[in-house]
């Protein structure tokens, strides 16, 4: 039988899902589950979000944000890597962690804390990949403090939160591990 984790810091990590998830649908794969009618007509169902997306890329320029394999230039192809772990990986485990802390309540298991560990992983590196580009973007097209804000401003809180939610399942499952090691001293000691 499951143990579960009920802690304050749930409510921490379901709000951190609970922001994902319209950042995940709305903005980094607008174009990749919508269809073209639902977003981009003026009075379409998700107009408003494809003119906050367009907003950011005027103003940042964003190469990740506006990449398709046709603006590709052969050097970025990782980034299409990036947004099949967000389809495949990243927005199941965001509607996962929904349902389990928003919905069931429970707290967490031993499993979901490995998985929100994977997911907060993979979210800081990816993350960090993407902090690590802009380093190396057209001087010309991207002033410093542009580059500069993009880096800590917009890329830097997707890097810093999922290592502090990484940090805590890990104590979390480090936690476990303990506690079952204990277990099986007990055990063999009597």
């Amino acid at each position: 039988m499951a143990t579960y984790n009920k802690t304050a810091k749930n409510e921490a990590w379901l709000a951190w899902f609970l922001m994902q998830l319209p950042i995940i649908l709305f903005m980094d794969l607008l174009e990749a589950i919508w269809p073209a009618w639902v977003y981009q007509p003026a009075g379409s169902p998700l107009h408003f979000f494809w003119g906050v997306k367009e907003w950011y890329i005027q103003k940042y320029n964003d190469p990740i944000l506006q990449w398709t394999p046709e603006t590709s230039s052969g050097h970025d192809n990782w980034i299409r890597l990036f947004l099949y772990l967000e389809l495949a990986f990243l927005l199941p485990t965001t509607l996962y962690g929904v349902y389990r802390l928003g919905v069931q309540r429970r707290g967490t298991s031993g499993a979901d804390e490995l998985l929100f560990f994977a997911y907060a992983f993979e979210m800081a590196l990816t993350t960090l990949v993407c902090i690590h580009n802009t380093f190396y973007l057209d001087d010309a097209l991207y002033p410093a403090e542009v580059k500069r804000e993009m880096q800590l401003q917009l890329y830097g809180p997707f890097l810093v939160i999922p290592i502090i939610g990484a940090v805590d399942m890990a104590s979390r499952i480090l936690g476990r591990i303990k506690a079952a090691d204990a277990a099986v001293g007990e055990k063999k000691s009597q």
